[in-house]
C-alpha cells in the first residue's frame, strides 16, 4: 500500500460511494460527448468503486476488471479514469483521502495500460494471434450449434454473452440483449425459482438441469430446459446456460438428476465475441 494505510483507504472507497451521484454528473459534464458514451463511462467509474472496495482489504491481490471495453482506446479510458479521482479528490476536505483517490487511480490506469496496451515480448503478436484464431473458430461453432447459449455475469446478473440460437428464442438480437438483466427475460412465475439458482451460483454451488419459462422481448412465455455451468474468464465469474425450447408436456423432472454440462466452457469463446 506504500505510505497508505488501510483505513484510509477504506474511507477513500466509501468517500467514492457515497458521492457516487455527484462524481458521475460532473464526471460527465466535464468529458461532455468525449469518448466513451455515457452509459460505458458510468460502467467504468462503477468499476472503479469496485477495485477500490478491492484494495481497501487487500492491496496486493486487488485487480480491475475492464471485460467489455475492447472497443474503447486506452487513452479514453484513462482519461475517464483521471477526471474520476479528481472529481472525487474535490468533493473531500481530508488531504489523506486525496492522496489514497490519487494512488487508487494511478493503479486503475495502469491496469487499463496492462490490459490495453500490452508489451510485445518476443513471440507475443504470434500467441495473441494463435489464441484470437482459436476463439474465432470456436466462436464459429459455438454460433452453428442449436441449443441457446448464454453466459449470465454473476457479478451484475446481466447477460454478457449469447449465441444467434439464443437471440431466436428471445426474438431480438444480441444489441437489444446484452447486458440486460437475465432476471427480467424469466416470466414472473417462476423468477423466484431463477432467483435461487442464481444466488446458489453465485455461492459457488453446482446446480441440476432445471425446467423454467423464459420471457420473449414480446411478453411471449418459452418453456425450457435449462442446463448449467460455472466458468471464470479474466476474473470474472460467469453462469453459462444452455436453454432448449421444450413443450409443457414433454418437460422432465430433474428433481433427482445430476448436472452434467461438458460444453461451452471455452475461455476462447467468450473472449472471442467480448474483443
Amino acid at each position: 500500500m506504500g505510505g497508505i494505510d488501510r483505513a484510509t483507504l477504506r474511507a477513500a472507497a466509501l468517500h467514492l460511494d457515497r458521492h457516487r451521484a455527484r462524481i458521475e454528473l460532473e464526471v460527465n459534464r466535464r468529458l461532455g460527448r468525449a469518448s466513451p458514451p455515457p452509459d460505458a463511462r458510468e460502467e467504468l467509474i462503477r468499476r472503479l468503486r469496485s477495485y477500490a472496495r478491492l484494495a481497501s482489504v487487500d492491496w496486493n491481490t486487488a485487480r480491475p476488471s475492464f471485460d467489455g471495453f475492447a472497443g474503447y482506446s486506452a487513452r479514453a479510458l484513462e482519461r475517464t479514469a483521471q477526471t474520476t479521482v479528481e472529481t472525487a479528490g474535490e468533493f473531500s476536505d481530508e488531504p489523506a483521502i486525496r492522496e489514497a483517490l490519487r494512488e487508487i487511480g494511478e493503479r486503475f490506469r495502469s491496469g487499463i495500460r496492462r490490459v490495453f496496451i500490452p508489451k510485445d515480448d518476443d513471440g507475443s503478436k504470434k500467441k495473441r494471434k494463435k489464441r484470437a484464431n482459436a476463439g474465432k473458430r470456436v466462436r464459429a461453432a459455438i454460433d452453428r450449434i442449436s441449443a441457446a447459449y448464454i453466459a449470465l455475469c454473476l457479478e451484475t446478473g446481466t447477460v454478457y454473452d449469447l449465441n444467434p440460437a439464443a437471440e431466436t428464442l428471445f426474438g431480438g438480437d444480441s444489441k437489444a440483449l446484452l447486458k440486460r438483466p437475465l432476471q427480467k427475460l424469466v416470466r414472473p412465475e417462476d423468477r423466484v425459482q431463477y432467483q435461487d439458482l442464481e444466488s446458489r451460483l453465485d455461492a459457488g454451488e453446482d446446480s441440476a438441469p432445471i425446467a423454467l419459462k423464459l420471457q420473449r422481448l414480446d411478453g411471449e412465455a418459452v418453456p425450457v430446459e435449462l442446463s448449467v455451468a460455472s466458468h471464470t474468464i479474466s476474473g470474472r465469474r460467469l453462469a453459462i446456460f444452455s436453454a432448449r425450447e421444450r413443450t409443457e408436456s414433454s418437460l422432465p423432472d430433474y428433481s433427482t438428476r445430476t448436472t452434467s454440462f461438458d460444453g461451452i466452457r471455452s475461455t476462447s469463446t467468450l473472449s472471442a465475441r467480448s474483443t
